[in-house]
């Protein structure tokens, strides 16, 4: 059960945020894939995380105190992402943590972040498992259990009722599976194929759809660089129907690699949090183009300044930063407006139908679940 606000705690937070005394950086920790597969979402993630400290210190910092990162990769695994938080809250004794962006990363280090009652705020990891991943486990992305149910919903409104799945052995695409499988009408998964991380060639696998009688091919890798190469294969092979995505498939990376094969490819995502907005046009002034897509900044940038309005409001400590969070009033940022429900996943975040037309990622409707 999630726990709430009690006079002592209440007089606690009071204490905490006006009698601390500590004029010293706060150290914020993020865990992100800065390496790798993924190292294209992990370096806009990064660049979105800098922007809003880069504002927050410049306009005085959090009741005088200006926060310092503290950025380690976590590569997108989960070995990678637990030795990550170790080291944030061990050695670096970090206040919280943004991140990880993979849903195996976020997984592996949050029982460190839990028993050290220290927050992990995820921008990107969609799992639906990470809903239980302890009382101190927020994200501002959500999960995955609403986005099948968007996709599903997509299939039925095209009625392609014979869906192929490719998924990676990962802890995000293997819960993305699941949930896809329960959301889907029984007997309408025809192919459903795993491949170990690391797999570069997938035209054995795609070669057996050929066999398959399928209307999409549902592509579930962990990243987007493996989300490129599969496209590249699927086109080199001729095959016939619809290539779908989720959020691993939005980013110009696919485009970039896989050329204009790319053209054409649904996927299924939130919206493109801060395009066409003064937030993309900060960000391209100090940054360039996105790597992959300015939403991941975004939704990095949003866990930044909802961490900075708890630290401003109640301080540091890690009991008083989440009872503030679940009890915080819907926050308006870049990526909307939204709140933490009572296991940390964010409240009023929608999907859409997005496609790859002439090299970029377009919106095509929204896929409202009701």
């Amino acid at each position: 059960m999630r726990k709430f606000f009690t006079l002592s705690s209440l007089l606690a937070l009071s204490l905490t945020a006006c009698g601390a005394g500590d004029n010293g950086p706060i150290k914020l920790g993020m865990i992100s894939a800065l390496t790798g597969d993924a190292a294209a979402i992990g370096a806009d993630q990064l660049s979105g995380v800098q922007m809003a400290i880069a504002e927050i210190n410049a306009a005085g910092g959090v009741n005088g105190r200006q926060i310092e990162l503290i950025a380690e990769d976590g590569k997108c695994a989960g070995a990678d992402g637990a030795t990550a938080a170790q080291k944030l809250v061990n050695v670096d004794k970090v206040v919280a943590i943004v991140g990880g962006l993979c849903s195996g990363e976020t997984l592996a280090a949050a029982p460190i972040a839990e028993a050290a009652k220290v927050i992990m705020l995820s921008p990107s990891a969609s799992s639906p498992d990470i809903t239980k991943a302890g009382d101190f486990i927020f994200r501002d992305y959500p999960s995955d259990a609403g986005k099948t149910k968007a996709i599903a919903k997509y299939f039925a409104d095209e009625k392609y009722s014979r869906i192929a799945i490719l998924s990676e052995n990962t802890d995000y695409s293997q819960a993305l599976r699941a949930s896809l499988k329960k959301d889907l009408p029984e007997g309408a998964v025809v192919f459903d194929e795993n491949f170990d991380p690391g797999t570069k060639d997938f035209r054995s696998l795609l070669g057996r759809l050929k066999d398959a009688e399928y209307d999409a091919l549902v592509s579930n890798p962990n990243s987007d660089g493996v989300n490129a190469v599969i496209v590249q294969q699927f086109r080199e092979l001729e095959l016939p129907g619809q290539i779908v995505g989720t959020d691993t498939m939005d980013s110009v990376v696919i485009a970039q690699i896989a050329g204009e094969e790319a053209d054409g490819v649904m996927l299924v995502n939130v919206p493109t949090a801060g395009e066409g907005t003064s937030f993309e046009a900060d960000f391209t002034a100090k940054n360039g183009d996105p790597k992959s897509s300015i939403a991941w900044a975004a939704y990095s940038y949003d866990a930044v300044k909802v961490l900075a309005q708890a630290f401003k409001a109640v301080g540091t400590d890690g009991m008083a930063v989440k009872d503030y969070l679940y009890s915080m009033q819907p926050y308006t940022g870049v990526i909307g407006s939204f709140h933490f429900d009572g296991n940390g996943d964010p409240v009023g975040l929608s999907y859409v139908l997005k496609k790859f037309d002439d090299g970029k990622v377009v919106t095509v409707k929204p896929l409202p679940l009701e």
